[in-house]
């Protein structure tokens, strides 16, 4: 097998440390040009060293390697606002309540509903048995591991995150 280039190699690394990226940052991240990021990319893809999957109009790269699809479905989820909101407020409350899932323009309510609707099949939620929520995350201290072990890639996501809150305020 020869050797990738040194541009191949740096993509796949970014992949590697920000599962579920998105091809701007990582076209930001190795400084690379539009067409080389494409091209690397799709070298990657033919060599099923990378996958992707499509959030709306995003693709999402993750590996093949090093994550498994229980964890890189979570990622998946970590890395889009709504869904991400949603596994947050289960993390921190023990659940989701029906007042969660009726926050919000009607738009936005489908939007979560659908979420919750993909992340129950997916087995990242799941139906509680209690009177306090209607929804509680499968595996809390996968969710947890998860965030823990790819933190620094989530970083910038909590940072958006803050400052937003902080608009909102």
């Amino acid at each position: 097998m020869t050797e990738d280039p040194p541009l191949r190699d740096a993509i796949l690394q970014i992949i590697q440390a920000n599962p579920g990226i998105h091809f701007r940052e990582i076209q930001r991240k190795s400084g690379a040009a539009v067409g080389q990021v494409e091209y690397h990319l799709y070298q990657l893809e033919k060599s099923e060293r990378i996958h992707y999957r499509m959030d709306g109009k995003v693709k999402r790269y993750f590996t093949t390697a090093g994550t498994g699809l229980k964890q890189r479905r979570i990622i998946y989820y970590l890395r889009n606002p709504v869904s991400r909101e949603l596994i947050y407020t289960a993390l921190q409350k023990g659940g989701i309540d029906r007042a969660c899932t009726e926050r919000g323009r009607r738009s936005l309510q489908e939007k979560k509903n659908g979420i919750i609707q993909e992340m129950l099949e997916e087995g990242i939620l799941e139906e509680c048995a209690g009177e306090d929520f209607i929804y509680c995350l499968n595996d809390p201290g996968m969710v947890t591991d998860t965030l823990n072990k790819f933190r620094e890639s989530f970083l910038d996501t909590l940072t958006e995150n803050i400052i937003s809150m902080l608009d909102r305020s």
